[in-house]
């Protein structure tokens, strides 16, 4: 594949959009090339174009010696029937979410091996399951099986990984390898130092244009060592006890959560580890009040989250940055930061926290956009901006690092360990290695269970 002096600039509701800028690259048969760049450097832009999902605004791009670049609908289409695998960023969003992934992979499969693929990607026991049955990361090894099992010598995704814990990021990698040596090519943007350092080309982006095209090498960073250890006082904010929950799905019951008990103590970080579908996401729901426990009970002092006569928990005691994000789309990033305080009636009071954050997470520039025309990284940290603005007494964050690179992952945690200075309490469910360094505690969770705490 060639791309060649690609320009794409979008139209949007608050102006033109330059997501490219003159891009030349050259992407080799047979060969892993990662596509790295801060949030907003414009690698998804890049990957639909190779994928044929946009046209460029001006240059050129080839696929396997064809020019796409002003195709037909009709090429294009077949370009990612035939040729192309594409998986989307959003997990969710490479589903239809009223057919099994089995069924999803019969409708795609091209050759013999379905089941060697969804073994390898630890999904076997999960393709009689309806995506949204599925965990996040779950999800995202479902959609790489169904580009991995429809015979494309091309596929382009999207952030592969950034949902996915060590183990599951590492079955991917051997997928991966394994497709090459028989002739696959694959395109992946990522944050990944992982992936980086599996890639055999590296080709970095910055604000559209590429910076440095050559020969792969790691970029891992580190986070920054926690902060001082709690007072042997701390009043505690969250109290879990015993807390079970069960979904039936079909005549199975799925034990999510089984037993837990902890505490979470004010202006303490505690990270929720481990392997996707292990259960971290739906203890976070329970403790925010979005879910209710089938046992066990979960408090805050002066507030009993698990009785749905209280009525949901307010922004100022409990804020939340789920995996989805919850931005609202009609509003802009700044909007979406000040929902909160909107909300409540104190604006006004909260105009110079606001610019503070929308500082300190690279969003002023892009305050009056609508979270459309940003990247997911930059939705994501809209998300936390929000959830800080109030300065709840417990937040709730679900992979918040999961869609950014290494130096704005730092940034993240940085700004999760301001808050916990400052009195809040953080509930922090995450894949991230290099983030365990930032946590007082942390919970390990395996099959709806917590092990000894470390």
């Amino acid at each position: 594949m060639r791309c060649e002096d690609v320009v794409k600039t979008y139209p949007s509701a608050t102006g033109r959009v330059r997501a490219l800028r003159g891009v030349t690259a050259t992407f080799p048969a047979n060969a892993l090339v990662a596509v790295a760049g801060p949030s907003g450097s414009g690698k998804s832009s890049l990957l639909r174009l190779i994928a044929g999902m946009d046209r460029p605004t001006s240059g050129s791009v080839e696929v396997e010696g064809r020019a796409i670049a002003r195709a037909s609908s009709h090429r294009r289409r077949r370009l990612r029937r035939y040729t192309v695998g594409y998986v989307f960023q959003r997990p969710s969003d490479n589903f239809l979410p009223h057919l099994t992934v089995g069924e999803h992979l019969s409708r795609v499969a091209r050759d013999g091996h379905v089941h060697e693929v969804v073994a390898e990607l630890g999904i076997a026991d999960r393709v009689d399951h309806l995506p949204g049955e599925l965990s996040g990361g779950e999800q995202q090894r479902a959609a790489f099986a169904q580009a991995l099992v429809s015979g494309a010598r091309v596929i382009v995704a999207d952030e592969p990984t950034a949902e996915l814990d060590t183990a599951s990021a590492d079955g991917v990698l051997g997928a991966i390898r394994s497709l090459r040596e028989r002739g696959v090519t694959f395109v992946l943007a990522t944050h990944d130092a992982t992936v980086m350092r599996a890639a055999d080309v590296l080709l970095r982006l910055d604000h559209g244009e590429v910076v440095e095209p050559r020969r792969s090498a790691s970029g891992a960073g580190t986070i920054a060592a926690p902060g001082p250890i709690l007072a042997a006082d701390a009043p505690t904010v969250a109290r879990v006890e015993s807390v079970s929950k069960t979904y039936h799905r079909g005549i199975d019951l799925v034990h999510a959560v089984e037993d837990v008990s902890f505490e979470v103590f004010e202006g303490e970080m505690v990270g929720l580890v481990g392997r996707s579908g292990s259960g971290k996401t739906t203890l976070l729901n329970l403790v925010a009040g979005w879910e209710h426990a089938d046992r066990g009970r979960i408090d805050l002092p002066g507030d009993r989250l698990g009785d749905a006569a209280d009525g949901p928990p307010r922004w100022t005691d409990v804020a939340v940055v789920p995996q989805k994000l919850g931005l609202l789309e009609e509003l802009t990033v700044r909007e979406n930061v000040a929902h909160a305080a909107k909300l409540g009636g104190s604006l006004d009071d909260h105009v110079d926290r606001i610019d503070e954050l929308l500082e300190a997470f690279g969003l002023t520039q892009l305050a009056e956009r609508r979270p459309s025309e940003t990247s997911v990284g930059e939705q994501q940290r809209t998300a936390l901006a929000r959830a800080l603005l109030l300065r709840p007494r417990l937040l709730i964050a679900d992979e918040p690092s999961g869609h950014q690179d290494r130096g704005w992952a730092e940034k993240v945690f940085a700004a999760l360990r301001s808050a916990c200075d400052g009195g809040t309490a953080c509930l922090v469910a995450t894949h991230d290695e290099g983030a365990r360094t930032s946590f007082d505690r942390m919970l390990p969770m395996r099959d709806g269970r917590i092990s000894a705490e470390r």
